[in-house]
């Protein structure tokens, strides 16, 4: 847009327009109060174009009145509508922008919805509040992915609600679709006899059981597991695939690389 387009599409504020400019402009001055409260007041003046008294574009704005970048703007206007479209979803409410920022990604608002789900009944509590970080989100994220993929359309509920780490995941081989198969007819039969190996909120071993149970809806336990460190986890789950006797010789031979790797970077334990 030229300038002489920008001056003729400049127009008089009405009085209403002009009360809803002066409220929003507050909020923003009142020192960026909360992301939430800051965003819906820039997506009000951006999509009423309430800046047009004295400026020709939205950026113009952002920029010159609060020496903020359009992208910048962007952001907190795409933080403010993830809040809005978790209000009631669960008894926890964002608390802070990089929350937010951590949702904004996901291709659809009910699926901000089933990983704020996950990420609030997986989350550590202190104190009584879960402590839900951006990087935990992204874990949630990921494991719904996951489950999703191999067919859970149901609700994450507590007692059920476990992380996948991807780091800890990808130790093992893919799942083959034959064994998949297999071992989901027989849990449907038998149940889930086996328990699942926890450290804290993550599942080290167990994850082909993890996806059939929460498909199906199928009980199963949990042997919680403690370690001081993540490399002492992934030992435990390379070294618990070695007695598997459903994998190929490459893949074993692989495994017992991760182990050796291991040990001699932490030769201490």
């Amino acid at each position: 847009m030229s300038e002489l387009e920008a001056a003729a599409a400049r127009k008089e504020l009405t009085a209403t327009e002009a009360a809803q400019f002066e409220a929003c402009e507050t909020t923003i001055k009142a020192g960026l109060q909360t992301f939430y409260e800051v965003g819906n007041a820039l997506l009000a003046i951006r999509d009423a174009r309430l800046y047009r008294g004295d400026f020709a574009t939205f950026e113009a704005y952002c920029r010159e009145r609060w020496g903020m970048v359009a992208s910048r703007a962007r952001q907190l206007i795409g933080a403010a509508g993830v809040a809005m479209n978790l209000q009631g979803v669960t008894d926890v409410t964002l608390s802070n922008e990089a929350q937010a920022r951590a949702l904004a990604p996901l291709s659809s608002d009910k699926l901000q919805q089933v990983v704020w789900t996950f990420a609030v009944n997986t989350a550590p509590v202190v104190d009584g509040k879960p402590q839900i970080t951006a990087p935990h989100i992204k874990n949630a994220a990921y494991t719904v992915e996951l489950l999703e993929k191999y067919g859970w359309q149901g609700d994450a509920e507590p007692g059920r609600a476990f992380l996948i780490d991807p780091e800890f995941y990808d130790q093992m081989p893919s799942p083959d679709p034959y064994l998949f198969a297999s071992m989901e007819a027989s849990m449907l039969k038998l149940g889930i006899i086996n328990p699942l190996d926890v450290w804290g909120n993550t599942i080290l071993d167990g994850h082909v059981r993890y996806f059939i149970a929460m498909r199906h809806n199928l009980h199963f336990e949990v042997t919680p597991r403690d370690f001081d460190s993540r490399s002492q986890a992934i030992l435990f789950i390379l070294e618990t695939h070695l007695h598997r006797k459903n994998y190929t010789r490459d893949e074993m031979a692989a495994i017992q690389v991760g182990v050796d790797s291991y040990m001699a970077a932490n030769p201490n334990g």
